[in-house]
């Protein structure tokens, strides 16, 4: 069986993959914080504790044939005193990872994680080869690493490629991130306030998203030195997604909406074109077939 390594994989993206690709692939996972209570359910994955920064993976360990980092801290803050420890989660930890693999034959691709957040206010549908116009520190970071990724496979040949997910939901999702967090409020009949909420996202279920990266695994000999999005191919409108799950709860909240601005540089209409993953592999979903599979949570 093939090898996988998970770099930052106690996560939620993490732990979906886990729960998703361990039947096809001997798991390990590398992160400064494990959540043991979720790995007790899976004892085939060998879990390694360590800073991600500061240490590096032991050389003992057996190389895989495949990486998956995703270390990073996630944010929207604006706060420019954040891009120390971006950095260090981003573009130190991939340079650490280099440094650990560069020599290692047997590694077949190596998928950094960037965002759909570095293509900015842009015009949508977003591709792969469209200028970047980062609007906040972490998609500035997410970018630069991205670069860096690229600059590693071609001067030195690594195998490295960039996914940029678009907005993922579903199972151990945290309660602060959209979806969570209005479904949380409307099952309890508590009010949202939010923003006028005519901004559109590219969301897609985890579930879905681990079946394209096990379709680009299976392809990897297309995607060295490739950037591809990872998304549904379509944008639906905050308001609509809470008045879909406001329906289907029966839900008794009140929605203010305007109560919130929206951000500075809001992006209105973040949609990815998936034209790239399609042309690799064929595997995405119905966008509202993802949400009804939400409310099971």
């Amino acid at each position: 069986m093939e090898k996988i390594f998970l770099i930052g994989g106690s996560g939620f993206i993490g732990k979906n993959l886990v729960r998703c690709l361990l039947p096809y692939y001997q798991i390990s996972i590398f992160d400064k914080y494990i959540d043991h209570d979720f790995f007790a359910d899976y004892p085939s994955v060998n879990v390694y504790q360590l800073d991600l920064v500061a240490d590096n993976i032991p050389s003992e360990i057996i190389a895989p044939d495949y990486i998956i980092n995703l270390a990073s801290i996630v944010t929207a803050e604006r706060d420019l005193s954040l891009f120390d420890e971006l950095i260090s989660s981003n573009l130190k930890v991939l340079l650490n990872l280099y440094e650990r693999f560069k020599d290692t034959s047997s590694l077949k691709l190596f998928i950094q994680f960037g965002s759909s957040e570095e293509y900015g206010s842009i015009s949508s549908p977003f591709k792969e080869e469209n200028r970047e116009y980062p609007n906040s520190p972490y998609a500035l970071v997410k970018q630069l690493t991205t670069n860096t990724a690229l600059m590693l496979h071609r001067n030195y040949g690594f195998p490295t490629m960039v996914v940029r997910p678009g907005n993922l939901f579903g199972p151990g999702q945290n309660k602060n991130k959209f979806i969570p967090y209005v479904i949380d409020k409307l099952r309890k009949g508590e009010p949202l306030n939010v923003s006028p909420c005519e901004q559109k996202r590219d969301f897609i279920y985890v579930d879905d998203f681990a079946e394209d990266i096990h379709g680009l695994l299976k392809n990897y000999k297309k995607c060295e030195g490739e950037i591809v999005n990872v998304s549904s191919g379509n944008s639906i409108s905050l308001k609509t997604i809470i008045e879909f799950y406001k329906m289907k709860l029966n839900s008794i909240s009140e929605i203010h909406y305007g109560a919130l601005p929206y951000r500075k540089n809001e992006s209105m209409d973040l949609r990815c074109d998936i034209g790239k993953l399609m042309t690799i592999m064929y595997c995405h979903s119905d966008m509202m077939l993802s949400f009804n599979r939400f409310l099971k949570l």
